[in-house]
Order: C-alpha cells, then sequence, then structure tokens
C-alpha cells in the first residue's frame, strides 16, 4: 500500500527490504516514533506482518493528518473537492497562509496539508523555528492527488492504531519483549550544507541522534527488536550503531534523492539498514 503523502526521505520503496530486516512478524506492539508518511507501516501492515501498533510524531500537524485519514476519510475527501487540481497557483500562497493559521486537527486541515504536499515544490514538507509551513509553490501542470480507493485503503490500514502526538524517547521507551521498532529519523547529514531536520520546528541533531541510539539498545535489553534507517556514513556505523553496542548493518543500498533543486544533484546516496535486539544484560 502506497502512502498518501509525498515524503523527504519516504521509505515505499524500501519497505519490504526494511520489513526484512525484522525477521519476521511482529508477535507484540509494533512502534514507529517517526512515522512520517507511514509507508512502512502500511507495507507491514499490509501484509499481515502488524497488528497492535503506536505511530508517533514530534510534528503534530502530521499526526492530526493521519488521525483524520483514520476517522474522518469521508470528510477529508469532500474538503480536497473544494481545493483546486488546475490553476492551482493562483491560490498556493492563500491555502498555505490558511493552513498555517490553524486549526491544525480535523478533515480541512487534513485536506490542505495533502493538497499542499502535493502543489508544493517537489512534496517537500518543511516548517520554519515557528512551526509555519514555508515550501513555495511547485511547477506541475496539476495538482495529482491519489484516487479514492487509496485514501480508503489508507484509512483501512489505520484503524485501531495509536496516533499520538510525542517525542522518540517516550514512544521508544514504551517498548519491550516482543515489540518492534522501527526508527528512520532525520539522517546524519552528508555535509553540513546538506542538512536537513527542518520537516519540523523540533531541533534534530547529533546529541539526538545519540540519544535515539541509546534508547534503541536500551529497548533492546528489554526485549525489542529495534531497525534503523540512516546514511551510511562512518559516524553511523562505528558510533552511533557500532557492533560493540550491539548492533548489527542488515544491508547497504544506494537511494535516490529528489528534493535538490537541481535534477543534476539528485544522485543516488548510500543509506544504512541497522539492527539491535532483543539483547541480555551482561552480569
Amino acid at each position: 500500500m502506497k502512502p498518501l503523502l509525498k515524503w523527504a526521505g519516504g521509505k515505499h520503496k524500501l519497505a519490504g527490504r526494511i520489513d526484512d530486516a525484522f525477521g519476521g512478524r511482529c508477535g507484540g506492539t509494533y512502534v514507529e516514533p517517526f512515522v512520517g508518511s507511514g509507508a512502512v507501516f502500511f507495507h507491514r501492515r499490509a501484509r499481515g506482518e502488524v497488528g497492535e501498533a503506536v505511530l508517533a510524531d514530534a510534528n503534530d500537524k502530521l499526526v492530526a493528518l493521519h488521525v483524520a485519514i483514520r476517522d474522518a476519510v469521508d470528510d477529508v475527501l469532500a474538503e480536497l473537492e473544494r481545493l483546486p487540481v488546475e490553476d492551482y497557483r493562483e491560490v498556493y500562497y492563500e491555502v498555505r497562509e490558511a493552513f498555517n493559521a490553524g486549526p491544525h486537527t480535523g478533515p480541512r486541515h487534513a485536506a490542505r496539508f495533502l493538497w499542499l504536499n502535493r502543489a508544493g515544490f517537489n512534496g517537500l514538507y518543511r516548517e520554519n523555528r515557528s512551526g509555519a509551513y514555508n515550501v513555495p509553490v511547485g511547477r506541475y501542470a496539476q495538482v495529482r492527488m491519489p484516487d479514492e480507493a487509496a485514501f480508503r485503503g489508507v484509512s483501512g490500514l489505520l484503524q485501531g492504531t495509536d496516533l499520538r502526538v510525542a517525542g522518540f524517547v517516550d514512544t521508544v521507551r514504551r517498548a519491550g519483549r516482543g515489540d518492534q521498532v522501527y526508527c528512520d529519523p532525520p539522517y546524519v547529514p552528508l555535509t553540513q550544507s546538506a542538512d536537513f531536520t527542518a520537516y519540523c520546528k523540533v531541533p534534530f541533531g547529533l546529541r539526538e541522534q545519540r540519544e535515539l541510539a541509546r534508547e534503541a539498545q536500551r529497548a533492546a535489553f528489554r526485549g525489542a527488536t529495534v531497525v534503523l534507517s540512516n546514511h551510511d556514513l562512518p559516524i553511523v556505523r562505528h558510533q552511533l550503531y557500532s557492533r560493540a553496542d550491539g548492533f548489527a548493518v542488515v544491508e547497504t543500498l544506494p537511494v535516490g534523492r529528489a528534493i535538490s533543486r537541481s535534477v543534476n544533484s539528485r544522485k543516488p546516496i548510500l543509506e544504512v539498514i541497522a539492527r539491535i535486539g532483543p539483547l541480555r544484560q551482561v552480569a
């Protein structure tokens, strides 16, 4: 099942590889502290690999979108009918201003979020430090939305899930024996100029990367299996997800990126899929 959102670093194309990294069906609760577009969850739940699930993100507007799709998909579709697919550039900034003004809950919020996601530049979602969405208008012939069947399919997969606005520490700490956790944080930047952690006003730097690695290790000692994605860099392999700390690199693979303004700079980059747990404390 393909997500409704276009998302920077989205995992739709890699969902099967990430699913394989878990090594089997989740017997407990499946947990995602950085749900994003939900690509891995949708893939795994559609295949019957996931039952009970907690999906969280620090971005409250994003979580509200998923809640509206889960609980009021008919109303979201009705609100989308009010927004243009052609001549969208004439009203883009008006819709963006209304989106930022709020309220940031309910079907109208969800429809505006989805529309801006499809009408904005390269499907990018970015917030400034004040929490305002600030992506410029895109250059498409028209706004292309998923069809009604896709909306209803995603809504069906979200039924029964626990959707919450929460930081990664609180979310990962709930994982224990038999649970599975997938972490897709903002990546360690390839270079200082390539840093992109602005999908949410909450910052995510190297300190948070180290804290996430520690929480993953603690979850593994509680009996959970944790899979993480990140750039394949020495600091990731040898410091954040090191073998000495119990992590194993499952796979390294080239992945295309489509955020850069220049088409020539959208070259494949290497990503790593790592896993840890369950682990036992050494006396």
